[in-house]
């Protein structure tokens, strides 16, 4: 049976209380405990108020003094572009009396302490100095390039004065911004806010605390009589309908507990199954929360491998034209070097500097089709022409690995209205691409056909192929099919994903296909029919070397698959007196070597057919090989890199771009051992053994 609840009233309750003397030690605790929370309430609060002020005041200054600085940079910089163009005709007619007059009209501006023209020469030509500031330097470096420093509240601004594509000479500005003051301004409104708001906070806190101190103190009292009493009908009127009248009515179902042993089980279990279904939901939500966060993690961990497979590739790709470049200069500076050799050194230079510069138009390409600021330029083209200029620029790739090209285009001739650069370079792209990845002498069919609904070009290869696994992802950024050091001609890993976005800009798509690895590949581009507008040998006997014949020489073999580079270098070593032999691949390097047995061997890395490692391995384990001189050249420079060279038989590692003298040195101190006979297999293979001492 439950027993009867009787409800005490607040003022009743507190009645009781001063009539019961034994209960007033209990009383003085519970009256500690209100005043306790009360001060825990108002600390809450004023602290809460406090900081989101604080932070709020902080993120709103930090956020108008950037935006402050950013306005009055630009301000700088529109008036630094004002006043070139105003003294760019004084200083093409050296009409010093209208630049100091341009100049003088600064005095305007506050902020601008110093300011000076000058000349193309980097001399001071007219200038113009606040009272009381620093004068203009004399002589600034000469550069056609904008420049800017900011030193404290202090900026410098240096500003190219150019007309008509001819540079006249550079302005010069020294500015200064008041922060301080501004941000003074932004303490004292902050300041008067806070007190303001937490004003307020006290007001209604007081009001607050009402509706929280009083059910607790009714609380307190009816615990107190029922301690006393042992009355355990006793009941707490409810007085709020807030969480705090929750707390009441937790407190009197805990008394209904007492009372009722069987009410209190059921709610025991009620309450039992409740937390059971919370934390089953719990355990399913980290359940998920860890999933997602597995993902997140392994999709992190692609991204920085990619990442650091790119820089990689990115270090190797721009080493590889230097080699070539610098050997050529070296060539240039030669005394007995002839017209047309220093004729052949400038072209290898133009050659690979014009092959560093696709390198990064192609990254410039894909970072504004990434930001979308790639701008189509359409223009009307006709499709053979499009077809035409596209195989232009893979044909030194095609002709170089002696590729057939089958062309299938519709006879009647159709015109479109496209961006025709950009279209033309990502079927360049394509064309490449499956230049690249076929071995010499494979075919290649590209085809365009139109439909009723859309436009198609597509290239087939019978090259390396895709797996199914790769398909996906070789349109992603910097996504590679082989490892870079298997790959005769290199690649930074963005031509598809370029294709991809020059594709889609024109509102299509682009897709690949392999039966497998070792089966070639077809990639097809997708073009809307909207597009579609209407369709209806050197002479070595000149080569002067009588100012290094005095010192002894050996025989070299060079095998390097970039052409530039082993022949710039071999012709760099014949004329210094070295017997050279050169090729351009691993197996035949080792063939040449078998047949002429050289003294020392100079081998690239990444070479197609046989890599430099198993080149050095093959030598090594030869009975005249033991004692060669062995150097690895190559663009892969980490610490891996050099021990795995060590570790084929390479006596020395040199990253490219080589030195010339460097290499020299090590094929001279090699060959006097040789011709003094102190140099053994013996002494070669401790060599070997001992850390790398070049590259």
């Amino acid at each position: 049976m439950m027993r009867g609840r009787t409800r005490v009233p607040v003022a009743a309750a507190r009645s009781c209380a001063a009539r019961a003397r034994p209960g007033r030690l209990l009383q003085s605790r519970l009256g500690q405990a209100r005043r306790s929370v009360r001060g825990k309430l108002m600390s809450v609060i004023f602290v809460t108020t406090a900081t989101a002020l604080i932070l709020a005041g902080i993120a709103m200054m930090m956020r108008d003094l950037t935006v402050y600085r950013g306005d009055w940079n630009n301000e700088i910089h529109g008036e630094a572009q004002i006043i070139a163009l105003a003294t760019a005709p004084a200083l093409a007619f050296d009409d010093h009396k209208l630049a100091t007059r341009n100049l003088a009209a600064l005095r305007a501006n506050a902020a601008v302490m110093t300011a000076a023209l000058y000349r193309a020469d980097g001399s001071l030509y007219a200038d113009y100095v606040r009272p009381g500031e620093s004068p203009a330097p004399a002589r600034i470096p000469v550069s056609r390039r904008e420049r800017m420093r900011v030193s404290g509240q202090y900026l410098e601004l240096m500003h190219p004065i150019e007309r008509e594509g001819q540079y006249l000479g550079t302005v010069y500005f020294r500015a200064r911004y008041d922060v301080m003051s501004r941000l003074w301004g932004y303490i004292e409104i902050s300041g008067v806010v806070s007190l303001l708001s937490l004003a307020v906070a006290l007001v209604l806190s007081s009001s607050l605390q009402r509706g929280i101190t009083r059910p607790l103190g009714a609380i307190s009292e009816v615990a107190r009589l029922v301690v006393r009493r042992k009355d355990y009908s006793l009941r707490v009127s409810e007085t709020t309908s807030d969480e705090i009248g929750l707390v009441v009515e937790a407190f009197n179902g805990m008394l209904d507990e007492v009372q009722s042993r069987t009410d209190a089980l059921e709610r025991s279990n009620e309450a039992l199954q409740e937390e059971v279904k919370v934390r089953e939901a719990a355990e399913a939500e980290r359940a998920q929360a860890n999933t997602r966060l597995e993902a997140t993690m392994e999709a992190l961990r692609r991204a920085d491998r990619r990442k650091d497979e790119f820089l990689a590739t990115l270090a190797h790709e721009l080493r590889n034209p230097l080699a070539p470049i610098r050997n050529a200069v070296k060539l240039l500076e030669l005394p007995a070097a002839d017209e047309r050799r220093r004729q052949w050194g400038r072209d290898v230079i133009s050659r690979q500097v014009q092959r560093m510069a696709l390198l990064l138009d192609d990254l410039l390409d894909v970072s504004r089709i990434t930001r979308g600021r790639l701008e189509l330029r359409k223009d009307y083209v006709g499709l053979a022409a499009l077809a035409a200029s596209a195989i232009e620029t893979a044909r030194p790739m095609i002709d170089a690995k002696r590729h057939i090209l089958e062309t299938v285009l519709p006879e009647e001739p159709i015109e479109l209205l496209i961006d025709p650069l950009r279209l033309s370079q990502a079927l360049a792209n394509l064309l490449t691409n499956a230049a690249k990845y076929s071995d010499p002498g494979g075919r290649i069919t590209f085809t365009a056909a139109l439909s009723d609904d859309e436009l198609i070009f597509s290239v087939r290869d019978a090259g390396i192929g895709l797996s199914a696994a790769s398909i996906p992802a070789v349109f992603e950024m910097f996504s590679q099919v082989d490892s870079a050091i298997d790959r005769s001609e290199g690649g930074l890993g963005i031509g598809l994903a370029l294709v991809k976005g020059l594709v889609a800009l024109h509102g299509g798509t682009v897709e690949a296909q392999s039966p497998g690895i070792g089966q070639g590949s077809t990639f097809t581009i997708h073009l809307p029919a909207a597009a579609v507008v209407h369709h209806g040998a050197r002479s070595d006997a000149q080569l002067a070397m009588s100012a290094v014949v005095a010192e002894p020489r050996c025989s070299v073999l060079i095998a390097d698959d970039n052409r530039d580079a082993a022949d710039s270098l071999a012709l760099l070593l014949q004329m210094s007196g070295y017997q050279l032999h050169v090729c351009h691949c691993g197996r035949e390097a080792l063939a040449l070597a078998q047949r002429e047995r050289p003294d020392a061997l100079v081998l690239d890395i990444g070479m197609p057919g046989m890599s430099g490692y198993e080149l050095a391995r093959h030598i090594r384990r030869e009975d005249w090989g033991r004692g060669a001189l062995l150097i690895a050249v190559t663009g892969w420079g980490q610490r891996e890199d050099r021990e795995r060279s060590r570790d084929a038989g390479f006596d020395h590692h040199l990253t490219k771009p080589v030195d010339p003298e460097a290499l020299q040195a090590l094929l001279a101190e090699f060959a006097r051992g040789l011709e003094c006979g102190k140099r053994s297999p013996a002494d070669l293979a401790s060599a070997r053994g001992s850390p790398d001492r070049a590259g």
